[in-house]
């Protein structure tokens, strides 16, 4: 608990931002999109699988996937070997086209039979079954199908075996995050800003992309892994808050107060728990106006900005032992996916 100007998040290692450089951090009035979404469209290999999404799922519209398609490249390790960017930014496509699935019907629909299902289908060792009772058998199907065409691209990767056992266990925290994300909508009062960084961070899989990476990295030096996932424990973070300050209002309209900015709100005082329990379900507008309006007014938001600035100027201290990473670019990325995240934000 505490006012809303209390004490920002830092790190464990964290160093403030230098401020004395030239560099402009981006702040909440960005209006310009960096990235535009009709520049490419995803290939016409996937025009089936999406069509099939549209017809069995159709929770999110198709400038989600376009706008994630343009956006990959972004934050993608300049390791990467360029004659395989189109076959790691499809797989990367395909992951998230698999993981938006199962976020969805665990956290919209609250159908925790399917997800369960869904969860065994990235595990080789474990049997997903599209005829268990009370399972939505085409969402299974589904997502069996979008994942074995990830993995086909994956395993047709160069160095694909050698980071194998790091995809099994990025994918499990993947999974571990949309559970607390639907238990925290269940059971509101547990949530914690504390328990957000902890598990909520891992949705962004920014770990997931990153071996896809370096998959189809052949000039990565692996004596460098242990420092570049550090700073991908940062940059995770920073995606974090970007669709943290881009979402909340939506999701908030929809009935998820799971979002690191309505947890915040409530652990500064700015909102009460006891208001969001009030709502009705879904939520009324007018109430959801008031909970906008008010964290709008207070300071909450700008706290998740320093908090990426925090985390900027923290995962760029691991450059000086990465070499085969041009981690500055990597973080400009980042840079790019806040500003479009704000701008979206701001235009709607």
């Amino acid at each position: 608990m505490g006012d809303q100007d209390g004490e920002r998040y830092t790190p464990a290692i964290g160093t403030k931002p230098d401020r004395d450089d030239d560099h402009e951090f981006p702040t909440l009035d960005i209006e310009t999109d960096p990235i535009d979404v009709a520049r490419q469209s995803p290939p016409d290999s996937l025009s089936e699988l999406l069509e099939r999404y549209d017809d069995v799922v159709a929770d999110r519209d198709r400038t989600q996937w376009d706008w994630l398609y343009n956006a990959f490249p972004a934050f993608r390790l300049s390791c990467v070997d360029t004659e395989r960017a189109r076959q790691v930014r499809v797989a990367k496509l395909l992951s998230t086209l698999f993981i938006t699935v199962a976020d969805d019907v665990a956290e919209r629909h609250g159908d925790r039979e399917t997800f369960a299902e869904l969860a065994n289908v990235p595990f080789d060792h474990q049997h997903a079954d599209p005829s268990h009772p009370d399972v939505d058998g085409e969402i299974v199907r589904f997502g069996i199908d979008v994942w074995s065409c990830f993995r086909g691209l994956y395993d047709d990767s160069p160095r694909a075996h050698e980071f194998s056992e790091q995809l099994r266990f990025d994918v499990r925290q993947v999974l571990a995050a949309i559970e607390y994300s639907a238990l925290a909508n269940h059971s509101p009062e547990l949530v914690s800003e504390h328990e957000l960084w902890r598990y909520d961070a891992y949705n962004m899989m920014v770990f997931v992309h990153a071996d896809t990476d370096l998959a189809n990295a052949p000039a990565f030096d692996v004596q460098e892994l242990s420092a570049l996932r550090q700073a991908l424990d940062r940059t995770q973070r920073m995606a974090r808050i970007g669709n943290w300050l881009a979402t909340w209002k939506r999701e908030l309209g929809e009935g998820d107060y799971s979002s690191g900015v309505v947890v915040r709100a409530v652990e500064t005082n700015v909102i009460s728990a006891a208001r969001l329990r009030g709502f009705q379900s879904p939520p009324v507008s007018d109430a959801v106006e008031e909970v906008v309006r008010a964290i709008e007014n207070s300071t909450v938001e700008d706290y998740f900005l320093d908090c990426w600035r925090v985390e900027y100027a923290d995962a760029a201290r691991f450059g000086e032992s990465i070499e085969s990473v041009d981690l500055a670019a990597y973080l400009d990325g980042f840079e790019t996916i806040l500003r479009s995240h704000i701008a979206t934000r701001n235009a709607t």
